[in-house]
């Protein structure tokens, strides 16, 4: 502030503007300072505040500012503002009227406004241009050197390559921003490093979006070069980052778009590249995908079928099968998984077509709270009809054990049927439960404290650990339908089906194996002491009339259906 008074004496300026945050003195002192040096002399003083403060505003005119601005990008607004208070300033010292002051000429003070704002809209535009925590071009700073240098020639071509890292909310999440803006920085060297040999391809990079860089090859000898470009980036992002003892892999997804195969204009090159990249990222990330026409035509599909699901439960197109879970020693039906199904366009679509997008979308949610209103009910008018079923599993997104909405919606479907908590089992994909432990089990134990039974479903597909499923509140463990597919093949999956079988019997806990397809399969899995079994051996998933005749017809057979079955196969 010392320096700034020095400098106004020896400029003698035509107007003041006083930031109120400054690094050493508070903004109004600042002004109370000036207004003594400037005594009577017509010079205005404007103060620049980031707050709409009406006790600032006051204090302000009381130490003898001429008005006070927020800040904002509006720098033609604010240098006309500052010339109507010169004028006025000069027209009063004069004796002039407020009309005569906004007529009047400032020689010299117009075009030092108009250069000042020129220079300050510069400025912001050179801001705005850069991210400030990379160095690197933001996204306004990349489309505007995409718009300049995108120029088609006969010989050569350009290209954008689009890189996400993977997983990085959960680095940033877990690990804290600190980390990840670390992660980010070090991503952006890597990205200069890698190719600063190669000045002569009009190379530009951006970061577009928080976990999101974009580089922008304007000059490339042909297209081919791109793949290798793609190559390069993974070379260099791969190698694991060190921070203070901690040593992170990071993986990155890399969408590729052609210049002007693929698109002739900036904008549209970053959409195509986009859509590459979310197809690198559903294909399971860490991979590298060009851009292909059908690709667009696979998003405005998504785009349909995601208006079509919102649409869904209101029209009654989803809808519940239910495959039955049988006791492997003894035959007994144990009880039923309600899966999803939905009836579009006179087809069936399988979970598998529709959840992943649900999910995406949010949807889910919906979803699963209607699932498990609608399972209830049906076991409620299964008793009622005479079949007596008392346990049916629903599967449920992991991420809904976050939603207060859950556990009023299970509460509240288990009080509108009057059936006892334990009848419903949801069922949560063990990786999902696993990549946040912590919050998991809080909600897990909330839900077994009202009495509902949990399952981990795809068990061996996961990385638990075995500390923390010591510490789950599960009733049971459902072996993935992979390990049951491939046993009798490879003798290693039995092994692992083993000693699953042999951890959950270790921990007290019963296990389901998925996907029982043979005859074989089921005298292996009675044989590892696995205990309930379910799959297409028995019946493939059911609507539910569909299933109460199956089960009248089974149980005409015997009150243990399959307890001859099994018997036979220890023979």
């Amino acid at each position: 502030m010392a320096a700034a008074l020095a400098d106004f004496d020896r400029f003698a300026p035509d107007a003041v503007l006083v930031d109120n945050t400054l690094p050493d003195l508070d903004g109004l002192e600042a002004v109370s300072q000036l207004r003594e040096r400037i005594g009577n002399r017509p010079i205005p003083i404007v103060l620049l505040s980031a707050r709409d403060d009406e006790a600032l505003i006051e204090r302000a005119f009381e130490v003898g500012v001429s008005d006070v601005s927020l800040k904002s990008l509006q720098w033609t607004l604010l240098s006309e503002r500052l010339l109507h208070l010169v004028r006025s300033a000069r027209s009063q010292a004069a004796g002039a009227s407020t009309a005569q002051a906004d007529k009047a000429e400032v020689p010299g003070v117009e075009a030092e406004l108009a250069a000042l704002s020129r220079a300050l809209v510069q400025a912001a535009r050179d801001r705005d241009a850069m991210d400030p925590l990379t160095g690197l071009a933001s996204r306004f700073g990349f489309i505007a050197a995409g718009e300049e240098r995108l120029q088609p020639t006969d010989s050569r071509c350009s290209a954008i390559v689009l890189v996400n890292v993977d997983r990085f909310k959960r680095l940033n999440e877990t690990l804290g921003p600190q980390v990840g803006d670390r992660a980010l920085i070090e991503v952006a060297d890597r990205l200069r490093r890698a190719f600063r040999h190669l000045p002569e391809a009009g190379l530009t990079i951006g970061r577009l979006a928080s976990d999101e860089f974009a580089l922008l090859f304007s000059d490339l000898p042909s297209a081919e070069v791109v793949d290798r470009i793609a190559d390069i980036t993974f070379a260099h992002l791969k190698k694991p980052l060190a921070f203070d003892g901690l040593e992170l892999l990071l993986r990155c997804s890399i969408g590729l778009a052609n210049y002007p195969r693929d698109a002739d204009n900036i904008n549209d090159l970053l959409a195509r590249a986009d859509i590459a990249l979310s197809e690198a990222k559903r294909r399971g990330g860490n991979l590298a995908v060009a851009f292909d026409p059908n690709m667009g035509a696979t998003v405005r599909g998504n785009y349909d079928m995601e208006a079509a699901l919102h649409h869904a439960l209101e029209r009654g197109e989803i809808m519940l099968h239910y495959q039955p879970i049988l006791e492997v020693r003894t035959g007994r039906i144990s009880g039923v998984e309600a899966l999803m199904r939905w009836r579009r366009d006179g087809r069936m679509l399988q979970p598998s077509d529709f959840v992943p997008l649900a999910e995406e979308s949010g949807l889910i949610f919906r979803m699963d709270e209607w699932v498990i209103s609608e399972a209830l009910q049906q076991v409620r008018r299964w008793q009622l009809e005479g079949v007596g079923l008392t346990s049916i599993s629903v599967n449920i997104n992991v991420r809904h054990l976050g939603q207060q909405s859950l556990t009023r919606t299970v509460a509240k479907a288990l009080e509108a049927t009057r059936l006892d908590p334990s009848t419903l089992t949801l069922e949560l994909t063990e990786s999902e439960v696993m990549q946040d432990v912590e919050r998991s089990l809080e909600a897990l134990n909330e839900l077994r404290a009202m009495g509902v039974r949990l399952a981990l479903d795809d068990f061996g597909t996961g990385y638990s650990s075995l500390g923390y499923l010591t510490q789950l509140p599960v009733d049971c463990l459902k072996i993935d339908r992979s390990f049951i597919h491939d046993m009798q093949e490879l003798p290693q999956q039995l092994m692992v089906v083993r000693g699953i079988v042999a951890l959950s019997s270790a921990l007290g806990l019963p296990t389901v194996a998925e996907g029982v397809e043979s005859n074989e399969d089921l005298k292996a899995l009675r044989r590892i002491g696995c205990h309930l079994v379910q799959g297409y051996l028995f019946t493939e998933p059911l609507t539910a009339n569909d299933f109460a005749d199956w089960w009248r017809e089974a149980l005409a057979m015997s009150p243990q259906p399959y307890a001859g079955q099994l018997e036979h196969l220890l023979l």
